[in-house]
């Protein structure tokens, strides 16, 4: 479990401490607003396309080998994004040539890295039961909190001596988080050559869950994107305090995140209850946000979003586990990550044009997307029970 949670926690922090740092550098380089969110839309993209094709694998191949290569490709896929920043900060690229560098670096990393939620989330729902099963993803969602919390801090404290240092340290981090998995990650799931479930997307069990996802996580990418140009403009600030700042705002969203989620892990509690409680929490963090624009007033913000996401995901992920059979476990885990990285696919783009706009803007979007989907789980009705196919 221990090297489960350290791969989620490191794939989490790959993504988040570039919120912190991508921005102000991608500017440097020639890169407009709208391009530095389309590299991170296009690895999301990537993302959406190969996580079913992992959570397949999973179920048919087992956990373990399916962890072990995308911590594998966690860790080369984020050097190499690093070099193409190097190159950039160097001016070797800059501009359309710097842009399709970063964005083919990063697909590739979405490409490789996406297999370790659908593994770890399939390895949570061999070991545990029903009822157990939110508790259990709640420490998926923790995991993905501590990664949350030291991608930003690392962005904030490393700040001083290099930007791209905290990249080259998940880089080494899913390395070794590579070897100690092939070396002691128990196998959960036998291998077999039949063939795996086909689990569709527009699945009655989970049409709703998934949109709520995809809405919930684009809220998500696009406040985080756009925090960056939000906070440099209004403060004038230098790339440095720029990420400082934004590193705080971050690191406290992710320790309020993470400690809500071992809340949730502890007490238990039924899904459809804290995914509505949290979304209205989210909702109230994003208004905080439009209306006090200062540096108290981002922090506010920041912990209700911590409150509300905490809640949200661990009920979003209980629900999806709950309304499929055993059978289906790491092939649902797939869809959901797809459906994670739509919203990272579409909050940043949505985010960066709505901010050219008004940089209010993306904040009411926030709200209304958020409350719409409290609105639309309130009336959700009871789900039917899974459906068991035979292995």
């Amino acid at each position: 479990m221990i090297v489960l949670l350290a791969g989620l926690a490191l794939m989490s922090m790959g993504q988040t401490v570039l919120f912190a740092i991508f921005g102000p550098l991608g500017r440097d380089m020639g890169l407009s607003e709208l391009m530095i969110g389309g590299v991170i839309s296009l690895s999301a993209i990537a993302v959406v396309v190969a996580s079913p094709w992992w959570g397949r694998q999973s179920d048919r191949i087992g956990r373990k080998p399916v962890f072990v290569i995308s911590a594998l490709g966690l860790g080369l896929a984020t050097l190499a994004f690093t070099a193409a920043l190097e190159a950039g900060r160097a001016g070797w690229v800059t501009g359309l040539a710097a842009f399709a560098l970063f964005a083919g670096t990063r697909m590739i990393y979405g490409l490789g890295v996406t297999g370790i939620q659908p593994a770890a989330a399939g390895w949570v729902a061999d070991t545990t039961t029903a009822q157990e099963r939110t508790g259990g993803m709640a420490m998926i969602g923790a995991a993905f909190g501590i990664g949350s919390i030291l991608g930003p801090t690392l962005a904030w404290l490393l700040s001083g001596f290099d930007l791209l240092l905290p990249l080259y340290v998940i880089a080494v981090g899913g390395l070794i988080v590579a070897g100690f998995a092939w070396r002691f990650l128990p196998e959960t799931r036998q291998r077999t050559e039949r063939p795996t479930v086909s689990l569709s997307p527009l699945d009655p069990r989970l049409t709703a869950t998934l949109a709520t996802v995809v809405c919930v996580f684009s809220v998500i990418a696009g406040l985080q994107q756009t925090l960056a140009f939000y906070v440099q403009d209004i403060g004038q600030l230098t790339n440095v305090e720029t990420a400082r700042r934004v590193g705080q705002a971050f690191a406290l969203l992710a320790a309020v995140l993470f400690a809500t989620q071992i809340l949730v892990a502890v007490r238990k509690p039924k899904p459809k209850r804290i995914l509505l409680l949290g979304l209205i929490l989210g909702a109230t963090g994003a208004a905080v946000l439009l209306a006090l624009p200062t540096p108290p007033g981002i922090l506010v913000a920041h912990a209700f979003l911590g409150l509300g996401m905490g809640l949200a995901v661990p009920g979003l992920q209980g629900l999806a586990s709950i309304a499929v059979g055993e059978d289906e476990q790491g092939t649902v885990g797939g869809l959901v990550a797809a459906a994670m990285a739509g919203g990272f696919a579409l909050g940043p783009l949505l985010g960066t044009a709505l901010y050219g706009f008004w940089p209010g803007a993306p904040y009411v979007l926030a709200i209304v997307l958020l409350l719409g989907a409290a609105i639309v789980s309130f009336g959700r009705p009871p789900q039917s029970p899974p459906r068991h196919h035979p292995l």
